[in-house]
Formats: structure tokens, sequence, C-alpha cells
């Protein structure tokens, strides 16, 4: 049996390392970033650019993945594709979705490149995922009251396949964040109409989502001469996998508990790859929450997901028992921001999460196991 190592980063505004640009990019990495407006964001300064580059990529190759899902990347894959030549070796292909501020990639080591395609995201594979799901803002029931709301990033799909036939599914997500007009403690407290409803309203948003994601995957692990072994599903879900306090003062699921699936369709149903020790334990961001009097907390938003096809007997794909992690030694090598929120300082806002897959008809000569830690 072989092994790879699967991990997702959301590497914090990485259109930063690129001057801030795409329509206009120069086709290089400059030395410094004087930061900018992007929409309603500002993006921080980053006084040497390189510097910050050898952090993210030293985190990366601490981590050793042989497939790594990217958030926040690069709007161009040219983008991600200099920065994996520069400061990853060039050991890495890269596989992107749609161009965005922030975008989705993946990259795939060389050891196993042959192995893995991916579905372009505009083409016939993935058409489902770039329809809207249509629902009814919380409170209103009249038809014109109806909304309409699409991934912005679209889901990256990629297959890893075997010699015998066998193939992982694997998909990289990033899910719209909760972000909302509900920003200051007071406003929970005091019940802002307006604050909260935009707050529900992002998370529906969010649900729905999911709920195309969802479909999606019940469509595609269906049986049939196309259909996958097994699927995983990784990346920033802008969620945790408990319900926070808004969602259990309005009684709404938490969106990995909707990803997850349902009892009366078990063949369909998901799994997260950490114990439930282990994610009570766990997070990868942390942040004022104002549902929380302001008051920093820590939560685990970055996921990954793993199908019934895992632990089916006769699978050709078995999670390795007990190695799905957040990487905190890998990053912290890399991280001298000292609690500190300077864009430089840090390899990202987020840690990266990674698991080890065991699976058939072992290829010889695989550089670390395949990637495999």
């Amino acid at each position: 049996m072989a092994r790879i190592k699967i991990a997702t980063f959301n590497i914090e505004w990485m259109i930063s390392l690129f001057g801030g640009d795409w329509s206009a990019w120069n086709g290089t990495i400059p030395d410094t970033f004087p930061g900018k407006s992007l929409g309603g964001i500002r993006l921080a300064p980053i006084a040497d650019v390189p510097a910050l580059c050898r952090r993210i990529a030293g985190v990366i190759k601490a981590v050793e993945p042989g497939i790594l899902a990217v958030q926040e990347g690069p709007p161009l894959k040219d983008q991600m594709e200099l920065f994996v030549r520069e400061y990853l070796d060039d050991d890495f292909v890269v596989q992107s979705s749609n161009a965005r501020s922030q975008s989705l990639h993946v990259l795939v080591h060389k050891s196993v490149a042959d192995r893995v395609s991916s579905f372009s995201h505009d083409g016939p594979e993935t058409m489902p995922l770039r329809s809207a799901i249509p629902f009814y803002p919380w409170g209103t029931i009249r038809p014109e009251d109806q909304k309409k709301h699409k991934f912005d990033r679209r889901p990256l799909v990629l297959t890893f396949g075997l010699p015998t036939g066998e193939r992982l599914r694997i998909i990289n997500v990033h899910t719209k964040s909760k972000f909302s007009k509900l920003k200051r403690p007071e406003q929970w407290y005091e019940r802002d109409p307006e604050a909260i409803a935009d707050a529900l309203l992002a998370r529906q948003k969010l649900s729905a989502e999911i709920t195309r994601l969802r479909q999606y995957i019940v469509g595609d692990l269906r049986p049939g001469a196309d259909s996958p072994s097994a699927c995983v599903v990784l990346g920033d879900f802008n969620d945790g996998a408990y319900a926070e306090l808004m969602e259990r003062e309005f009684l709404i699921h938490n969106i990995i508990d909707e990803l997850v699936g349902s009892i009366l369709d078990p063949e369909t149903v998901f799994r997260h790859a950490m114990s439930p020790a282990e994610i009570s334990e766990s997070s990868t961001v942390s942040f004022p929450d104002p549902l929380e009097g302001g008051r920093i907390v820590e939560e685990l938003i970055d996921h990954i997901l793993i199908s019934s096809g895992f632990w089916q007997p006769g699978g050709a794909f078995r999670l390795v028992e007990s190695s799905c992690k957040v990487e905190m030694e890998a990053f912290e090598q890399f991280d001298e921001s000292d609690g500190a929120r300077r864009r430089g300082d840090r390899p990202s806002d987020h840690r990266p999460v990674s698991a080890v897959i065991e699976y058939g008809c072992p290829i010889q000569g695989m550089h670390h196991q395949e990637g495999a830690a």
C-alpha cells in the first residue's frame, strides 16, 4: 500500500505578493507591497515580500504534501506557477479554478502529477456547481422576496486515479465568509434588526453554497461508470463543526453538518477526517467575535471531510488513523508575529490542515512516499 498526504492551506490574500494586481500584473513578485484598498477590504502593507514568500514556502515544505489545496491564492495560474518556481523548487504542478481576487488552486507534487487531473471550472463536468440556489431571506415569504446565490469562487474538482481504475475525487472549497453588518458586540446585545438580519442572510448564502455542493457530490457518487471510488472535500468552510451562538439562537445548522449528509442516504454520508476529540481541541484561526463580547476566539474552520468509500469493505482508499491534524508545528516554525497582526511576520492568518491517505497498488520510486510525511 502507498500513502499520500493531502493538505489544505488558506494563504492570506496571496494577491498581495504580486502587487495587489492581476489585470496589469508585470510578471514579477515585487520586493515590497505598500498596501491597497480592494473593494471594502484593506490589504496590509508588506515590507519584505520575498521574506514572506519564504515563510509561506517554508510551511508548505515542512508539511510535505503530495496534494495541497490552496485558498486565497493569487488570481492567475501564472502567478501561482511563478511562486512555485521561485519558492517551492518547481516541485509542484498547479491546477486552478476561476480567476478572482482570491482564487482556488491545487498544488500537485510532480511525483504524482501524472495520476491527477482536474475538471475545468467552466466545463460541462462542473456545470451544476455554477448554478444558483434560490432561497428566502429570514422572515420573508413573498415570491418577489426570493433571492439567489451561487459560488463566487468555484470549487476546484480533481481526480486522483490508480492504474487499477479506482479513482479518488478531491474537491477544494472556499465558501463565502460570515462577514456582515454585525461587527460590534452591542449590535448583538441590543438586537440591532438590520445587523442581525444581515448576519442571518450571510449564513443563508453559506448554506446555499453547501446545498449546491452537496447536490453535486451526491450526483457524482451515484453508482455508474464514471463514479469515483471515494471523495475528499477540503478547504476553508468559514464555519466550525459545531453550532456557534447565532446558530443556536436561531436554530440554524452549521454547514459542516449540512455537508455530511442524511441517514436516509448512507452511501453518500461523509465524516470529518479528525476524531471528535481532535476537533474539540483544534483551531485554525483566531479572531474577535462580536457574538462573544468581542473577545478573541479560536475556531477550526478549515476542514477535511471523507466519503463512505473510505470505510466501506474492499475500498481502494483508506484514511490513516489519527493522521488528520492542524499542522501547528510546521506553521509555528515560520511565524514570528508574536500575537501581532502584521502581515509580513506570519505565513497566513490560517494554519494548514493535513491527512494521510493509504491506497492500493503501490507505485515504485515515489518521493517521500508520494508526498506523505
